[in-house]
């Protein structure tokens, strides 16, 4: 097994807490590798760790463990879970977290670590990490559960018709950029080819960029002065993106979150019918 463990924290790095978590997994576990996904998620904010993780797991070898420290407090209320899904370990509080990785009807293995008083949390996570590369099961780690906490999914608030397809934002990226929950598969399985409008609050966008800078130029002065233009593509993940061409989230030049109010949770509509429809769809 090759021995790489991910962290993905909402530490940040102005304080001490990222490099102790990371001395003390090289004290227990010296020949590992550590990559960091993400130490800027928002405080105590599980549904972004949730999608980051999900987003990210993937591309790591199977064997990788995962750390989430998110809202990662454990007590005799809280209890350390450590989760076996898709031949990848993941280490975190059953706080809800893992509710964005685990699809519905997830085939999985979890067990509960047990809580240590004399164990805070990041040292019982660098634990049990220590004692999967010791080649231990995950019945000889802790108890074996199917009671995972789950958190109502912004993934299931999804809305297939034969002429609208509505959904939720659910994620902002560093650029400012809106992800939502409408995947380019549910796209095209209902659009067949036809012309449609995206519409978020009083906004209407109506072509889908190949990629962000998709208009028709290689010209660098010309794809300057699209910049502020209101845009949607599928991301990397074939995931529904709308942004705003050189976009600055926290200057001036703005994001659709600082410039038009379009806020994580809310709802987006794609109508391939009258735009009156999704409209009153969408309110």
């Amino acid at each position: 097994m090759q021995r790489i463990i991910t962290l993905t924290t909402d530490f940040g790095y102005k304080d001490y807490y990222v490099g102790a978590l990371k001395g003390k997994i090289y004290s227990n576990i010296p020949s590992c590798t550590i990559v960091d996904i993400s130490h800027q998620i928002s405080h105590y904010n599980l549904e972004e760790a949730g999608f980051v993780i999900a987003a990210a797991f993937g591309n790591f070898p199977k064997g990788t463990v995962h750390i989430i420290a998110v809202d990662a407090v454990i007590n005799q209320y809280t209890k350390a879970v450590c989760l076996l899904y898709q031949g990848h370990y993941f280490i975190t509080a059953d706080n809800g977290i893992l509710t964005q990785l685990l699809k519905k009807q997830a085939t999985y293995t979890a067990a509960f670590i047990p809580f240590n008083a004399h164990m805070g949390s990041n040292d019982l996570f660098v634990y049990c990490a220590y004692q999967l590369f010791e080649n231990k099961e995950l019945d000889q780690i802790g108890e074996l559960t199917k009671e995972l906490t789950m958190l109502n999914r912004l993934g299931d608030s999804l809305e297939l018709s034969k002429d609208i397809i509505t959904g939720k934002m659910v994620y902002e990226d560093s650029f400012g950029n809106l992800v939502s929950n409408i995947s380019k598969a549910d796209f095209d399985r209902i659009s067949k080819g036809r012309d449609f409008e995206i519409i978020v609050k009083d906004y209407r966008i109506r072509r889908i960029n190949r990629y962000f800078s998709d208009f028709n130029t290689s010209d660098t002065h010309a794809l300057k002065e699209r910049a502020g233009e209101f845009i949607a593509v599928f991301n990397d993940l074939d995931l529904l993106t709308i942004g705003i061409f050189y976009s600055r989230p926290n200057t001036p030049g703005g994001s659709p979150r600082t410039l038009m109010n379009i806020q994580i949770h809310d709802n987006i509509c794609i109508a391939f019918t009258k735009a009156e429809d999704a409209t009153q769809k969408i309110k």
